[in-house]
């Protein structure tokens, strides 16, 4: 499940990223922008639900809290996404949504890196 969860997440950013640079804001959204987007939730579910599967796995160690920071950061980056996009959409400022999804996204990986399920902690152990 943890292979699902990364290669979820993994296309999940290159989507958002693809759909953000699909919509000018001159323009508005190019032909390519609504698909993007439904793909992009798509893939966001699945991060959601290998995310939580994973959580749950997690539960009975010692790392729960740490885990169920990580689970939140993910909610919030995922939420973030969601909103810069909507901003994007309705045509507002969402520069700064933007920075802080780039920002909380470095977060939580680095977090998932660092957590015993993590692949440079697997390798190490």
């Amino acid at each position: 499940m943890l292979h699902l969860h990364i290669l979820s997440w993994i296309l999940a950013i290159i989507l958002f990223f693809a759909a953000y640079q699909n919509f000018s804001d001159r323009q508005g959204p190019s032909q390519y922008f609504k698909p993007l987007h439904m793909v992009l939730r798509v893939f966001l579910l699945l991060t959601l639900i290998s995310g939580g599967v994973v959580f749950f796995q997690t539960m009975g160690g010692g790392m729960a809290a740490q885990y169920g920071i990580k689970f939140l950061l993910g909610l919030v980056t995922i939420g973030l996404m969601e909103m810069t996009l909507a901003k994007k959409k309705k045509k507002k400022p969402s520069r700064t949504f933007f920075y802080l999804v780039v920002l909380f996204a470095i977060l939580t990986i680095g977090m998932g890196i660092w957590l015993p399920m993590g692949p440079i902690t697997a390798m190490f152990n």
